[in-house]
């Protein structure tokens, strides 16, 4: 499913997460992959660090360190390269997944030093945002400690009926065949974190979670012929019941689609719903940008 995966490899997230489902995706999939590294290198008006040590060096220096930090790991996979880049990490990530055909890229949890008392869990480095809202191919951001052997055998995918959401469900049921996986498609009802809906409190909330599930098997029926598939539905603040169903049904993956129904696609911070559940512990998630998929 996978033939060509980017790992965007750094040594800020732990050799147990992002990395290791990269290189088990690509040892599962017979795929070529590419590890992927942007050196931070400063220059202004006056200086640069060219003036003291030559850019190809730092860069051969890099991709000698890369390769010698995941030799083992590497060892069973022959198609195989190391891209190290200066300049700002996600123009040139574009670039090469744009350029190359990469099928999924593969990111771990990215987090700012920078200290902001405004924000939840300081500032989210804003290359993952950057590369999700400019890319066809699914994001895959992995913050947990994955098993050794990647086996997906179970997925949800949080839906809100948009259109986003439908082109994400649409290659979730590819996933799902692909590995032969239960899909779990689970919607929540948002009751509204600051100010509450008031819709969801003038009747008993049973007959939303009725209807929204049979709107649910109603849209989404051709698309899952064939399919082990669920439909579950209750209230709550989106995110963090997303993470609920996620760890109540033992998830092995989560989808969800990028912009979905948000007005404010593009949030840098952590406040979006995919961002919140993206970067918390627990499984993969998976995001997918939106592409016209017809499946239903």
């Amino acid at each position: 499913m996978f033939k060509k995966i980017l790992l965007a490899a750094t040594p800020q997230i732990g050799t147990q997460t992002a990395p290791r489902t990269a290189f088990d995706l690509a040892r599962k999939h017979g795929s070529e992959l590419v590890l992927y590294h942007a050196l931070p290198i400063g220059h202004d008006a006056w200086s640069s660090f060219d003036d003291i040590i030559p850019t190809e060096k730092l860069v051969e220096a890099a991709s000698r360190k890369i390769a010698a930090f995941y030799a083992d790991e590497l060892k069973d996979i022959p198609n195989h390269s190391i891209r190290v880049v200066t300049g700002p990490a996600h123009e040139k990530l574009l670039k090469i997944i744009h350029t190359e055909g990469v099928d999924l890229v593969v990111m771990g949890h990215h987090r700012s030093t920078m200290v902001r008392p405004d924000r939840m869990w300081g500032v989210v480095d804003t290359t993952i945002r950057k590369v999700c809202s400019n890319v066809f191919c699914p994001v895959m951001v992995v913050t947990h400690e994955s098993p050794q052997a990647v086996d997906i055998k179970r997925i949800v995918m949080a839906t809100d009926f948009s259109t986003p959401s439908d082109s994400a469900l649409c290659y979730a049921t590819q996933l799902a065949r692909a590995y032969d996986a239960h899909l779990d498609i689970f919607h929540v009802l948002d009751i509204g974190h600051h100010c509450p809906n008031p819709e969801y409190y003038m009747q008993d909330m049973n007959v939303f979670i009725d209807k929204a599930k049979e709107r649910m098997e109603s849209r989404y029926a051709r698309a899952l012929s064939g399919i082990s598939h669920s439909f579950e539905c209750w209230e709550g603040v989106p995110y963090t019941e997303i993470l609920k169903q996620a760890r109540w049904s033992e998830a092995d993956l989560v989808v969800m689609a990028q912009y979905s129904s948000s007005q404010e696609p593009s949030k840098p911070f952590i406040g979006s719903t995919v961002i919140q559940v993206a970067l918390s512990p627990g499984c993969p998630s998976l995001i997918v940008n939106y592409r016209a998929r017809v499946c239903m």
